[in-house]
């Protein structure tokens, strides 16, 4: 049964812990691999609590549900577990757990969404024949905020207008501007062409830019 980060133990952790103090060279990911690769049920629970803070915020930002986040947090650590003996070292064990995890939304998403592709248009700026911007007749909704809002306020207010976009788009965005994916690591991951990444981060980045601007407005 794969742990929550709150669910192991403290005891064996904290025991670890003095370990780690005591031989500063466990910290190497080398060595961590090696205890997992031996089956050793404290590493485990140490992996949970060293990128389980990690895996859940993934999951949170690409699935719209607390429990959908959840459940691929067990599923990432439960295909983590399964797969670490194949695990080649050509990146991080970060890097290969936030893969996996990315990996583990995408299929619940793809489960969920056999649905007509979703259209951005309404969430884009209109233009006149003349090149001028027409604003909407009526104001548009946006997350009501003070003039004085910290960076975590925004960032709060940041993720849910990314959750406004339709999934082709927001998924491509947070992949490239979020996670930091190349154009042509975004497009083998989602399975689409370079051209087709493209041109869904730039009417991505358009509608999110417009989505914000009355919030940034007020902020000013």
């Amino acid at each position: 049964m794969v742990m929550t980060p709150s669910a192991v133990d403290d005891h064996n952790a904290s025991e670890f812990t003095r370990t780690e103090e005591s031989q500063p060279a466990i910290n190497k990911e080398a060595k961590l691999l090696e205890c997992l690769r031996a089956g050793e049920e404290t590493c485990y629970e140490i992996l949970v609590r060293k990128f389980g803070p990690q895996v859940m915020a993934t999951a949170q930002r690409y699935l719209r549900s607390e429990a959908d986040a959840a459940d691929c947090f067990q599923d990432t650590f439960l295909a983590v577990f399964e797969n670490i003996n194949s695990f080649e070292e050509r990146s991080s064990l970060g890097s290969w757990i936030r893969g996996i995890t990315i990996n583990q939304c995408l299929m619940r998403i793809r489960k969920q969404a056999r649905r007509q592709e979703q259209s951005i248009e309404h969430m884009l700026p209109i233009f006149d024949e003349h090149g001028d911007r027409i604003e909407a007749a009526g104001p548009r909704q946006t997350t009501a905020i003070s003039k004085s809002i910290d960076t975590e306020q925004m960032r709060k207010i940041v993720r849910q207008n990314i959750n406004k976009l339709p999934d082709d788009y927001r998924l491509v965005l947070l992949l490239r501007d979020i996670d930091g994916y190349t154009t042509k690591e975004t497009a083998a991951i989602l399975r689409i062409k370079i051209n087709a990444v493209k041109t869904r981060l730039h009417r991505a980045r358009s509608a999110l830019k417009y989505l914000l601007e009355p919030v940034l407005e007020q902020t000013n």
